[in-house]
């Protein structure tokens, strides 16, 4: 239930198919899914850093694209396809895909991939959190393979998240720095079906909190001096000081 996280100083929260899956970490280890941001706002004020991979600030008409999706993208190399363009915050009240398309051609002379429209409900309802909440909580975006490219020494993984390689090769990367992370992992697979959350999600999930955690003296940010959208919110994507 999401009252479990209370008490706990960083979360990490990633998109899946049922909502959201969190991970809170602090004197305890807790975490689950909820349908809505809103359910567990009460534990995100109280956290001193939560992470989330969901972008935050928007593209717009002088910036088509993000400079942090940019910098993130040369830092991953091959992977760069997994930081996927964000599409201008007009999209966000389109009725249809097509429509969506038409909006970001307009604004960003591009159009929208099909990846993009089906999380512009995510979006949206993070946009509209954050615009309410932005104030009271320290949420910051991150990417979890940008954090797994620190946390394995500046490299980037090549196998995919979703592989079977990939996915052992995330999880050992993270138990190597936080084995008690094993235990939630656990919990989260034995409570939910793989349909609501998949595994690369939980792993998602651990590696933003585990950052959140490692992050206790400071971020580096892409860019290094964060830009702002038309509506003041942040252009950025960070990862721990203590890792480098």
């Amino acid at each position: 239930t999401p009252g479990e996280v209370a008490g706990v100083d960083f979360i990490g929260i990633d998109g899946c198919p049922a909502g959201w899956v969190y991970v809170g970490r602090g004197q305890q280890v807790e975490g689950g899914v909820v349908s809505t941001l809103e359910e567990i706002r009460g534990e995100l004020e109280e956290a001193r850093v939560v992470l989330i991979d969901m972008p935050i600030g928007f593209p717009d008409p002088e910036q088509p694209v993000r400079q942090c999706d940019r910098l993130a993208r040369r830092v991953l190399g091959s992977k760069r396809s997994s930081v996927f363009p964000v599409p201008a915050r007009e999209v966000l009240k389109a009725s249809s895909y097509d429509r969506a398309r038409q909006i970001n051609k307009e604004l960003l002379g591009r159009s929208l991939s099909r990846q993009s429209w089906n999380i512009v409900p995510r979006l949206a309802e993070l946009d509209e959190f954050m615009q309410r909440w932005n104030e009271k909580i320290n949420i910051r975006e991150s990417h979890p393979e940008i954090l797994f490219w620190n946390l394995n020494g500046k490299k980037p993984l090549k196998p995919g998240k979703k592989s079977r390689v990939g996915r052992e090769l995330r999880r050992d990367l993270i138990l190597q720095t936080w084995p008690e992370a094993e235990k939630i992992e656990q919990k989260l697979l034995v409570n939910y079906l793989r349909r609501a959350l998949a595994r690369d999600d939980i792993y998602d999930a651990l590696i933003l909190v585990l950052s959140a955690y490692l992050g206790q003296n400071g971020f580096h940010s892409l860019p290094p001096l964060p830009d702002f959208d038309q509506s003041g919110l942040r252009r950025e994507i960070v990862w721990p000081v203590n890792n480098g």
